[in-house]
Order: structure tokens, then sequence, then C-alpha cells
């Protein structure tokens, strides 16, 4: 069980900084484009990936929640 745990713990981390990298990505793409004249329609894909990442965070973030939910009742349940 201790290997599932750090195993699931693990991937969720590793989606985080995915995430969290795409949005620094995204956000930089953005801020060059407002220096750009054609800047509104050349955003739309930044914008998108700057959703999805946010998207993989929360989803993630939901992901840790459930593992610490699990371990604090396993250790609730052995204590």
């Amino acid at each position: 069980m201790k290997t599932d745990m750090t195993s699931t713990l693990t991937s969720a981390l590793s989606g985080l900084q995915v995430g969290v990298n795409k949005a620094r990505q995204a956000s930089g793409e953005i801020a060059k484009l407002t220096t750009q004249s054609d800047g509104v329609r050349d955003a739309v894909a930044p914008l998108l990936k700057l959703q999805e990442a946010e998207n993989q965070v929360a989803v993630t973030t939901d992901v840790i929640q459930v593992e610490n939910e699990t371990l604090g009742r396993f250790v609730d349940e052995t204590a």
C-alpha cells in the first residue's frame, strides 16, 4: 500500500509541475503578444493553453487531496 501511495503522489506532483510549466510558457507567449499589433488574434492559442494548464493543476490537486484523505483514514484505522 505504501508503494502505491508513493507512486500516486509522485505522479500527482509531476502533473502539478507539468501544469505549472505549461502555464509559464503560455503566459510568456501572451506577454510577448501584447507588444504586437495583431496580438488579440494570436492570443487565442496561448490562452487556451493557459486554461488547459489551470485544469491540469486543478485535477492533480484533487488527486493529491484524495491521496491525503486516504492516507489519513489509513493512519486512523491502524492507530
